[in-house]
């Protein structure tokens, strides 16, 4: 009975709190803009501030009225425990109790002085449903803040590059959380005394620790793009947060000693308000993303169907092996020099230039042919990037059924749906791993809300995060995410087969040379790794690819492009470092004999530029509109081009063209030239997951390169 009437003075301070900052909330506009006559300024200051007085007294007045009422209904006596003056009465020296009362007097007053004396901060014992009810507030205030506030933000700031939006995993992480919250109560409850005041303190402590660190003490974290996070680049901002940490919970062990009453109105003063704002602003959050679900009808995904299966007729593959760079592979063939012997009827073209940088602009050029001419305004390209286009509609009018694997188009699927055949609206087929995806969001919270010295033991890349969630559903229905290890599992154990259609086209992007290195050489997904064992890993499933196409007899006929959407390339504010090359090996459709020669390297100087009329000569369209096919490139001297993309570490900031005239491997034949396009900030695809954040490379991106 105690502690529901506990509950019920606690649930009417919480509904109060929460109007108030509702009030707060609607009273203070996004914007507002005005003029005040100087001259009318100070009585205006006056006349708002007497506004916010009496505001504050009404609020105040009719919260203690309130409390008083609920009290008396209670049955609550607030005066129980405070001190009163005993009743004065008259004593006469020569009446028979006069001795017997002036020795109570004075045992009482002794006793009133001591208590008195007692310093106010001294511990009093609290019965076990006070220490449950402090300590559930406490636990939902630490709990909340990590496992439900940080994965809300996160998941509903990564724009297009998760699968899956907040309000599909809102109820599991309430859940979650509540039962998380009762059991670190349960248990802190069953601490006693000073105990009890410590542990509650430095839960508290740790809570509002996670709550500072993504607010204020996450300044330059980098992106969540697989790369391990090197301290050694951010020791100042890691050394101010390990401080912060050690002055919030060695402060509050030092006051729960000496101060423990302090200490247990501050842990609920400081749990109550946080927990009401951070809901409030949950309920922001998910109140926009409703809106923006309700604003689309449906999501549209790309699916695995078709993604083992080829024509028995004509076959044009494209493999896109993520930031395979052509020094990355001449690595590799120095580490192994056998590497690519399964690659028969192939050409090594050692000098391939790209096309555009970071991988949401590289695969779509790589889909549909276009870079920008250098006039137009960013967001008018790139949202008539697909539209634009008939790269793949010459394909499909080719008589080539269409199947493009990636997931990197973002809000470009709905575009690409129109020609691919395993591209739909979204169906009843998905069945989430939800647990896994609970247990990843919550590494991701940790990773975000820990001090910077212990992020590194939360390390995780985006793709963790749809992998997880997604699951590994071996069936075609389900979305596809670039996962080379499962990817490579399923093509060992199930194979290729062949399909009813006259010609076949697929299109397939791996993580390839990418980091985070997950791969060794075999093509197995393992804890560490290392550059080249994941470029031969990548490699190893493509031999495997190519191995069924012999197998079934449809290889010395079929075109196959091995690709990267770019080269090697990192962040830069406004000048190229570095030469960046994808790697480009291509076999066209060929005799047995011409199929089955050794791989044959080119010096030809080719690339991406090159790339969309080899895919139409492929099919046997017109390739003239588009150039000229790797094949007929001859060697000797040739201009190429390549975009680039400008960061500022979180947003891209613009686009800039360069000639380069020579090697592509050699930085000083690549020169700047006048076109250039500015990127707005607010047109650019959202990069958030954050640190956590969507990552800038994939879609709206699932890794910076």
């Amino acid at each position: 009975m105690r502690l529901a009437k506990c509950c019920a003075l606690f649930l009417h301070s919480a509904l109060f709190l929460g109007l108030f900052a509702l009030v707060a909330t609607l009273g203070l506009p996004e914007h507002a803009w005005a003029y005040v006559d100087p001259s009318v300024m100070t009585y205006a200051i006056q006349a708002l501030a007497g506004v916010a007085v009496a505001l504050s007294a009404v609020i105040g007045v009719a919260f203690r009225r309130s409390r008083r009422a609920l009290m008396r209904i209670l049955g609550i006596d607030e005066d129980a425990r405070k001190e009163r003056d005993p009743a004065v009465r008259e004593l006469f020296p020569d009446s028979p109790d006069y001795g017997q009362a002036i020795a109570q007097a004075d045992a009482s007053a002794r006793e009133r002085k001591q208590r008195l004396a007692t310093p106010m901060g001294t511990d009093r014992p609290l019965t076990w449903p006070l220490r449950f009810v402090r300590a559930l507030l406490v636990s939902v205030f630490a709990a909340g803040t990590v496992f439900v506030m940080a994965p809300i933000e996160i998941v509903s700031g990564s724009g297009t590059s998760l699968v899956f939006s907040a309000s599909d995993i809102l109820a599991p992480l309430l859940v979650a959380c509540g039962s998380a919250a009762l059991i670190l109560a349960a248990a802190l409850s069953l601490l006693r005394g000073r105990a009890f005041t410590v542990a509650l303190g430095v839960v508290c402590a740790l809570g509002l620790g996670c709550y500072l660190q993504a607010l204020f003490l996450n300044i330059g974290l980098p992106i969540a793009d697989g790369q391990a996070l090197d301290l050694r680049a951010h020791e100042y901002i890691t050394a101010f947060s390990a401080l912060t940490w050690i002055v919030l919970i060695g402060g509050s062990i030092f006051l729960a000693a000496k101060r423990p009453r302090i200490e247990r109105a501050l842990v609920i003063v400081i749990s109550t308000c946080l927990v009401v704002v951070q809901a409030a602003g949950a309920i922001g959050i998910m109140a926009d993303q409703q809106g923006e679900r309700d604003a689309s009808a449906s999501r549209t995904v790309i699916t695995r169907e078709g993604l083992f299966d080829l024509s028995k007729n004509g076959n044009v593959v494209v493999f896109v092996l993520d930031m395979f760079d052509t020094a990355t592979m001449d690595q590799v063939l120095q580490d192994d020099p056998g590497m690519l012997d399964k690659f028969t009827g192939f050409t090594y073209y050692h000098d391939s230039a790209g096309s555009m940088v970071p991988t949401r602009y590289g695969v779509k050029y790589l889909l549909t042919g276009r870079v920008p001419e250098g006039n137009e305004k960013f967001h008018d390209f790139y949202d008539s990037w697909f539209t634009d286009s008939t790269l793949l509609r010459d394909v499909a009018d080719a008589g080539y059924g269409v199947g493009v694997y990636t997931d990197t188009l973002g809000d470009h699927n709905e575009d690409a749906a129109e020609l691919a055949e395993n591209i739909h609206e979204e169906g009843d087929s998905a069945h989430p791993d939800i647990p896994a995806a609970l247990l990843t969001l919550a590494k991701v919270s940790l990773y975000r809300d820990m001090p910077w010295a212990l992020k590194p033991l939360f390390w995780f890349a985006t793709e963790d995060l749809n992998n997880a969630y997604i699951g590994h559903d071996p069936s075609q229905s389900a979305e596809y995410l670039i996962d080379d290890a499962f990817y490579g599992n399923m093509l060992r154990e199930e194979g290729l087969t062949l399909n009813d259609e006259s010609n076949s086209f697929r299109f397939i992007h791996l993580m390839g040379a990418h980091w985070p290195y997950t791969l060794d050489k075999n093509g197995d997904r393992v804890k560490e790794s290392d550059l080249i064992k994941q470029s031969e890993g990548s490699l190893g499933i493509v031999a495997d690819y190519l191995q069924e196409m012999k197998r079934l007899g449809v290889y010395d006929n079929a075109t196959i492009v091995v690709t990267a959407d770019h080269g090697y390339w990192h962040l830069n504010a406004d000048e190229l470092n570095y030469a960046s090359s994808p790697i480009m090996l291509v076999k066209p459709a060929e005799t047995a004999e011409e199929a089955a020669r050794p791989l044959r390297v080119s010096e030809a100087p080719t690339g991406h530029g090159d790339y969309p009329a080899t895919v139409i000569a492929a099919v046997g369209g017109d390739s003239s509109k588009y150039g000229t096919p790797v094949w007929d490139v001859p060697e000797g001297a040739r201009i190429r081009y390549y975009w680039t993309t400008f960061s500022d570490g979180k947003h891209d900031t613009s686009w800039q063209e360069y000639e380069i005239d020579g090697n592509v491997l050699n930085l000083d034949n690549w020169h700047k030239t006048e076109k250039h396009i500015e990127i707005p900030i607010e047109e650019a695809e959202d990069e958030s997951v954050a640190p956590v954040s969507s990552d800038p490379n994939h879609s709206s991106g699932s890794s910076q390169q």
